[in-house]
């Protein structure tokens, strides 16, 4: 069972949100506003995904997005946003910023459910290697070589 981070300021969506989480066995935790989501990530480090407005009370998400990339026990915990319409230069600032996927609201539960289990099984899989250092060290994973193989770790 994987930890995932909801913050909406909207009751109704957080509850839409929880609901598809724990349907698909994971434990939802969920915050109303951009201070409760840092007090969270703060206190509880293992979060393994986090679901998001980017329009949240008390944080413009973008700089949410920047104080959760600094921490670095969460640096590469995948984060998914769900808001209101953005233009094209606000959606690749937030990939820029490691934004996973972006949805409009309201999401296709089906849609989402799919991105949430893609990125549960990524992280998943990516904790048995050590990411940090392999990124920090490029050099490390360079170069097929005589072995013929190649590595990409995508964002």
């Amino acid at each position: 069972m994987q930890k995932v981070l909801i913050a909406d300021k909207d009751h109704a969506t957080q509850l839409f949100y929880a609901d598809l989480v724990r349907s698909m066995g994971h434990l939802p935790v969920v915050c109303s506003d951009g201070i409760a989501v840092l007090d969270m990530v703060t206190a509880h480090p293992d979060i393994d995904l986090i679901l998001m407005d980017i329009d949240l009370p008390g944080a413009w998400g973008e700089q949410l997005i920047e104080i959760i990339r600094g921490l670095e026990a969460l640096a590469s915990v995948p984060i998914l946003v769900v808001s209101a319409p953005r233009t094209r230069s606000e959606l690749m600032r937030l990939v820029v910023k490691g934004v996973r996927h972006w949805f409009e609201k309201p999401p296709v539960a089906e849609e989402l459910a799919a991105a949430i289990a893609t990125c549960l099984d990524r992280s998943a899989a990516l904790d048995l290697f050590d990411v940090p250092d392999a990124l920090a060290a490029p050099a490390a994973c360079v170069g097929a070589g005589a072995s013929g193989g190649s590595w990409l770790l995508e964002a």
